[in-house]
């Protein structure tokens, strides 16, 4: 039997563990043609939300459009996907559906192509975005285009677009990009919105500052932790399920506790935790202990040494410092003078570190309860440098 624990790839329909709640919020603002933003660090599963709610909402007959900017290196290539994507969505035929898209985004004079063999479709703009458009307004022109789409459809049709990583669009599209954005969709009553993103700290602040433009414009919803008790249940679960036993209740806590309850770490290490104990159980009774817990880590973050190793020789000393200075605080308090010792600097140089690693996707700031905690974006680099460094 293979490992049931999964991690590196989107899971569908059936896969989740305890996201009804997000993936709820997704559909009803597709189907209701409302705007959310949908917040969470990376690795806690929004991307598998997001396909979850896709795949049902296809089930319905809905239009839905999904995207992911960071793949995308200019607003003009999104725009392209957009109206090609929007082709194959309409079940109407080759011709009426090209006929179709060449009314509703006239205005960027699509070139559409059609694929025979491979049953795709190609778009190219006909605008210059250097000489008749900027960026954002082609990207503008594209949402009132699909707005265009949704009213052609019928009432009982949804129509959706969702944009992962939606900061990129901000950073691509430059300051105005938001107020662009906001005005063109604000008016719009028949399609859906959801809009996600990892960097939760520029996410927040685009949706909960009054001077920002998408201030209130939708519901916002944080994707947060996974509760214990239904991961337990899970991970019990299926180890009970592959034949091995789970005794002591400790064992899977100790797989929380070291993957810091992040989703994509606990699967990831449960799955470490799998494979020792089937290379055991050929030799001696197979039982999910503390101890395999602690030598399947160990395995595991020697697996991805080399990647570690490479992270931290990158950084400056006073990086390096630091980091072991957020291990040994838990992340909290770093602004204090017992910190600052630690690192052998003052309390403004140790700011200025923890920007710099917040900036390079090392850490990443948590906001709860009124606090702020600093938290590794990856919690086994954190397990790496207990392993293998030197703390203060």
């Amino acid at each position: 039997m293979r490992s049931p624990f999964e991690f590196g790839r989107e899971l569908g329909l059936d896969e989740l563990v305890d996201r009804e709640s997000e993936v709820e919020s997704v559909l009803n603002t597709i189907r209701e043609g409302r705007k959310l933003f949908l917040i969470g660090p990376r690795r806690y599963g929004k991307t598998s939300i997001l396909k979850t709610a896709e795949d049902r909402l296809l089930a319905e007959n809905a239009v839905v459009l999904r995207f992911d900017a960071e793949s995308y290196s200019s607003l003009s290539l999104l725009v392209a996907e957009i109206i090609a994507e929007s082709a194959r969505q309409l079940k109407t035929g080759v011709e009426r559906a090209g006929e179709q898209v060449r009314r509703f985004f006239a205005r960027l004079r699509p070139q559409l192509d059609f694929s025979l063999n491979e049953g795709t479709w190609t778009a190219r703009l006909g605008v210059d975005p250097a000489i008749d458009l900027d960026y954002v307004q082609l990207l503008v022109d594209a949402l009132d285009g699909l707005e265009s789409l949704a009213r052609a459809q019928p009432a009982d049709r949804p129509v959706g677009l969702v944009i992962d990583e939606f900061q990129k669009i901000v950073e691509l599209g430059g300051a105005s990009a938001e107020a662009q954005i906001r005005a063109a969709i604000q008016r719009h009553k028949r399609t859906g919105y959801v809009f996600a993103g990892s960097n939760t700290k520029i996410m927040s602040a685009m949706t909960g500052d009054a001077s920002r433009p998408f201030y209130r414009l939708g519901t916002v919803c944080f994707v947060g932790p996974l509760p214990r008790e239904d991961f337990y249940t899970f991970l019990a679960a299926k180890f009970q399920e592959g034949g091995f036993k789970v005794r002591d209740r400790s064992a899977i806590e100790e797989i929380l506790d070291r993957a810091e309850d992040v989703p994509y770490n606990v699967q990831m290490l449960a799955s470490s935790c799998w494979e020792s104990l089937r290379d055991q159980s050929i030799r001696k009774p197979h039982e999910l202990t503390g101890e395999v817990v602690r030598q399947s880590l160990h395995r595991l973050v020697r697996q991805y040494d080399p990647f570690y190793t490479q992270l931290w020789t990158s950084l400056t000393s006073i990086q390096q410092k630091t980091l072991l200075a957020v291990i040994a605080a838990g992340g909290v308090n770093l602004q204090s003078m017992k910190v600052a010792r630690a690192t052998g600097t003052g309390p403004s140089t140790v700011r200025k570190s923890l920007d710099a690693l917040v900036a390079k996707s090392v850490l990443r700031e948590e906001q709860h309860d009124g606090k702020v905690r600093m938290r590794f974006e990856d919690p086994f680099f954190a397990q790496w440098a207990r392993l293998f460094t030197v703390g203060p």
